[in-house]
């Protein structure tokens, strides 16, 4: 009898071993002399001679390149890409250790995301370039268990491009998907209390203004608004001063001379106390708003950045925030909607 337990005994953590390789997967060997290694033994050391990444992700492909001590968007009209985004993925890359082989059948490759990158496969393709038309490490990134591996690192599925081969291995890698994703999203930071006043033009010659009668005043009024007609409440009307505070993008495109062609703009204009002036144009494609910015007058710490990236980009703005930065004077009055208040 105790001979059939410890029979059970030994069997039993072979069989719980079992449970979490997924089928087709091979069973790694009991002493892997693999586990440890680096994916990329020699990337590490090449770290800086690369100068250029491809991204492959969800159906599209673009790249991000080092122009000088710069890293850019080339698709973006060379838009700069922050450092602290490229530096950590790239070290990720080399650090990344084997855990276990994993299946070498291209059936079951969709089971761990490591099958080729297509539209809906929801994994991404990373291609890292020193000189030359070859890559220096090419990989395709699958399913993530995060904490999976001591000392807080993750367990990534991994397939080393153009082998059959997957592997689990362990890391961390902060993977930047869209090309906005590599970028500081934040456009513009101006505080509401540093507002004086706000006027929104409309193609129509419609014109909303409001302001705050003096420096720490409350609240913003709407000074254009006809006598007989009742504004909405103040939050709504103070909501305008809030559209440039921390405004982040959600895309980015070369900056066309005379603006997008063919469509009408909405101008915004806000004057600081300070006497800074920021004029936001904006139209409206395909239901996504675009705007460009343009400064003047007394430049702020806040806009410094803005002054020299707004040159050449337009930048498609958040809808919430696009609402307020083309507001209309029936927007902000209880009048029957179909009245019409220039």
């Amino acid at each position: 009898m105790q001979s059939k337990v410890l029979a059970i005994l030994l069997t039993l953590p072979a069989v719980l071993a079992g449970v979490y390789l997924l089928p087709g997967e091979r069973q790694p060997p009991s002493e892997n002399s693999l586990t440890g290694q680096r994916l990329f033994p020699e990337l590490e050391q090449k770290l800086n001679d690369i100068n250029r990444i491809r991204v492959e992700h969800n159906g599209g492909v673009y790249t991000v390149v080092k122009k000088g001590d710069q890293w850019q968007l080339p698709d973006k009209g060379g838009y700069p890409v922050l450092f602290e985004r490229v530096k950590p993925l790239l070290l990720g890359i080399a650090l990344l250790e084997k855990v276990e082989p994993k299946t070498d059948k291209p059936e079951n490759y969709t089971r761990l995301s490591v099958q080729e990158p297509s539209k809906d496969s929801g994994n991404i393709r990373l291609d890292l370039y020193a000189s030359g038309s070859d890559a220096i490490a090419s990989l395709i990134v699958g399913k993530i268990r995060h904490g999976l591996i001591s000392g807080d690192r993750d367990g990534i599925y991994v397939r080393i491009s153009g082998k059959s081969g997957s592997w689990l291995v362990a890391g961390n890698l902060d993977l930047p998907q869209a090309e906005v994703d590599w970028v500081d999203r934040q456009i513009i930071h101006i505080k509401p209390k540093a507002v004086h006043r706000i006027t929104i033009r409309q193609p129509d010659g419609g014109r909303l203004v409001v302001e705050k009668a003096y420096r720490g005043a409350p609240g913003f009024a709407v000074i254009n608004m006809p006598e007989d007609v009742e504004p909405k409440k103040p939050s709504e009307v103070n909501a305008l001063a809030r559209a440039l505070a921390g405004l982040k993008m959600e895309d980015i495109r070369v900056r066309p001379p005379a603006g997008p062609p063919g469509t009408a703009a909405v101008t915004a204009v806000f004057e600081t106390w300070d006497g800074l002036q920021v004029r936001v144009t904006s139209v409206e494609q395909q239901h996504r708003v675009w705007a460009w910015f343009d400064l003047a007058g007394t430049t702020a710490t806040a806009a410094d950045g803005l002054q020299t990236r707004s040159a050449g980009w337009i930048y498609q703005l958040p809808s919430s925030r696009a609402t307020k930065l083309r507001a209309k004077l029936s927007n902000l009055s209880n009048v029957d909607s179909g009245l019409s208040l220039q």
